[in-house]
């Protein structure tokens, strides 16, 4: 862990709410599950201009293969891949993963919203893309501006012989964590996930968070 004096931002994030972290070039950003079975979505925007933005699409298929290596699409990210925006700037670098299960972080799925809870019979409640939207207005966005997010500690999977994406409880453990290094000058906005209808997305009970940048 760095020193005190080398921490730019610390912050414990409840349960159904939101913070922005800033993460300049070098600076490291940390995400802790610290209950555990708690997914946090995150949303990256390349602070010099916001609407470009996260691509989960470009980062799992535009990585650079090693030479020799034929062109193959994947369906998670790993420590040592690249988050990119999306008109391909490289953002982030995902440098460490101890969750339970390296890789299990959705990039796939889009965010809850209002009119998924309103349609499962949960009127009135603030999803994921409410939050960042909210988060990110400051900036210029709209809420169609938002891109699909990165869904830290979610386990979700596609089920071939089923024709469909399966949501199961979380795999992560108190004190998992997930960390990235920036490469450009970059605003996260991270949604502690409020799911705790419809599917087992989060754990028995929702619980905080841990958000921590620091600096070389």
């Amino acid at each position: 862990m760095p020193t005190p004096d080398k921490i730019v931002y610390d912050s414990i994030l409840p349960p159904k709410t939101g913070c922005l972290a800033f993460v300049a070039p070098g600076e490291t950003l940390r995400i802790t599950d610290l209950a555990g079975q708690q997914v946090v979505d995150m949303a990256v925007f390349n602070r010099a201009n916001p609407r470009d933005k996260l691509s989960t699409s470009y980062s799992r298929t535009r990585y650079k293969p090693k030479p020799g290596e034929k062109f193959v699409p994947r369906d998670k990210l790993l420590p040592g891949d690249v988050l990119l925006s999306t008109i391909c700037t490289p953002l982030m670098t995902i440098t460490a993963d101890q969750a339970e299960r390296v890789g299990v972080h959705d990039v796939h799925h889009r965010m809850c919203n209002r009119e998924l809870y309103a349609y499962y019979g949960h009127p009135g409640r603030r999803g994921c893309h409410e939050v960042i939207a909210d988060l990110m207005a400051p900036f210029g966005l709209l809420p169609e501006d938002i891109p699909d997010t990165m869904d830290l500690f979610m386990n979700y999977h596609h089920d071939c012989a089923k024709g469909h994406w399966v949501i199961e409880p979380g795999v992560t453990r108190a004190g998992d964590y997930i960390e990235f290094e920036a490469i450009a000058d970059c605003i996260v906005a991270l949604s502690n996930c409020p799911m705790d209808v419809i599917v087992p997305v989060n754990g028995p009970t929702l619980s905080p968070v841990h958000v921590q940048v620091w600096e070389r």
